[in-house]
């Protein structure tokens, strides 16, 4: 790689390794952060129920809201990220994340709680796109299958270390104040990492070439960003593209968020099974998930990234189909040895089948011009994680009334991505320019 000198955000000079370096760095803390934020629900669920004395289904509404809370922080956010830049507008998403947790974690009643999540959810409505707007707009190689695939695996190791503070501080303090001893930690840290985004995270340059020739008036009038970006990836071939991104995260949203939102509520309450093994589960789930992105990443670079995503998809098709099966037939059970169990083994299948969000984030990325980037790939990812992570959770719980079965109903992702990814376009390894 180059060791050409690259401006910094504030002003002065760092070679280009260092520039690609310290934006990869923030990119992958911006999908960590993004994961870490559902599980602080899904995980914890049960016992957010308990101590502010509501039901389960309540608890899924925060969910459901903070999703439709992210779809308006995605657009402002993206909006913020084309028109002022992708570094602020980054810190002050982490920021945001930070202070909600911190204050979730203090809340005494559960409608306080609940704005604490809508702050959330909003947002990290900005971490998504501008993570991959700033990798697409530094990497020089085309080959970023690999590299997207393991931007994106950093949202389950957010998952995973939510699930590890939050499980210590659980043993260690109680149901209680273990989950708000959590949130406390994990808002501290974010705290932490934003002001450290604010000082060492340096603008994309693509973003400010771009600005500068916008400027300057040499830009030509075709390749223009509106003041109301939302509106452009609506217009100049976009349109379709758009939407039917919009469609393929919230295929994917439902694949991984039946997981999410039930596992550990199957697993516990339904099944009967200790803790401890319930976690190591989870945990195992999402290991196996966070796998699947690079190598979905890398299948992406030699057969194009629509069909990694419908090769991924299928493999949850069976998975989620596996488990129907024996929810349906009255076969679905797992125990401390659970490794003995059929039912262990489907929900592995399930949690490698989202694999298709390995290629998402630079799919849509490659997609968009950079004068759009952020919106149209915030636009699109926060919609999908407002309707599948949102909306999706609760509706298949009222339909299914039963939560293996509602859990099973999963298998509407897999099902949905493999379709639309036949028909999405494609531009794999585009070379990413300023002006676009």
């Amino acid at each position: 790689m180059s060791t050409l000198q690259k401006p910094t955000g504030t002003g002065g000079f760092t070679p280009m390794r260092s520039y690609t370096a310290r934006i990869l760095f923030f990119a992958f803390l911006g999908t960590l952060f993004d994961g870490a934020e559902l599980n602080l629900v899904g995980y914890p669920l049960s016992y957010l129920a308990e101590s502010f004395h509501v039901s389960t289904i309540q608890i899924v509404q925060v969910a459901t809201l903070q999703g439709f809370a992210s779809i308006a922080g995605g657009i402002l956010c993206g909006w913020l990220g084309d028109l002022y830049g992708r570094r602020w507008t980054y810190t002050g998403s982490v920021l945001a994340f930070g202070v909600a947790a911190l204050l979730g974690g203090l809340a005494p009643n559960y409608f306080l709680f609940l704005l604490t999540r809508l702050l959330a959810g909003v947002g990290m409505g900005g971490l998504f796109g501008l993570s991959f707007s700033m990798f697409a707009e530094c990497w020089k190689t085309r080959k970023r299958g690999m590299m997207g695939g393991s931007i994106q695996a950093m949202y389950f190791v957010g998952q995973i270390l939510t699930e590890g503070v939050v499980y210590a501080c659980l043993v260690e303090f109680g149901e209680d104040r273990g989950w708000r001893t959590g949130y406390v930690l994990i808002g501290v840290t974010t705290l932490v990492i934003g002001v450290a985004a604010a000082v060492l995270l340096p603008e994309s340059e693509q973003w400010r070439e771009y600005q500068r020739e916008l400027k300057a008036g040499r830009v030509p009038e075709n390749l223009r960003r509106t003041k109301v970006p939302l509106l452009d990836v609506f217009r100049g071939g976009y349109a379709a593209g758009t939407i039917l991104f919009m469609a393929l995260a919230t295929a994917l949203f439902l694949t991984t968020n039946s997981l999410i939102s039930y596992l550990s509520t199957f697993l516990i309450k339904v099944e009967k099974v200790p803790l401890g093994t319930a976690s190591l589960i989870v945990l195992l789930g999402l290991v196996v998930t966070g796998i699947t992105y690079p190598l979905t990443g890398i299948l992406s670079d030699v057969l194009k990234r629509k069909w990694a995503m419908f090769a991924s998809a299928v493999f949850g098709v069976l998975g989620f189909g596996w488990f129907l099966g024996q929810v349906l037939s009255g076969s679905a059970r797992i125990g401390t040895d659970f490794w003995a169990y059929p039912t262990f083994w489907a929900l592995m299948m399930c949690a490698g089948g989202s694999g298709g969000f390995g290629v998402l984030g630079i799919w849509m990325a490659e997609f968009f011009p950079t004068r759009v980037r952020s919106s149209g790939s915030n636009l699109s990812y926060y919609a999908g994680r407002g309707f599948g992570a949102g909306l999706f959770p609760l509706v298949a719980l009222s339909l299914a009334g039963t939560v293996p079965l509602a859990l099973a109903l999963g298998i509407v992702g897999p099902v949905a991505a493999a379709v639309l990814a036949v028909v999405a376009p494609d531009s794999t390894g585009r070379r990413i320019e300023a002006i676009e």
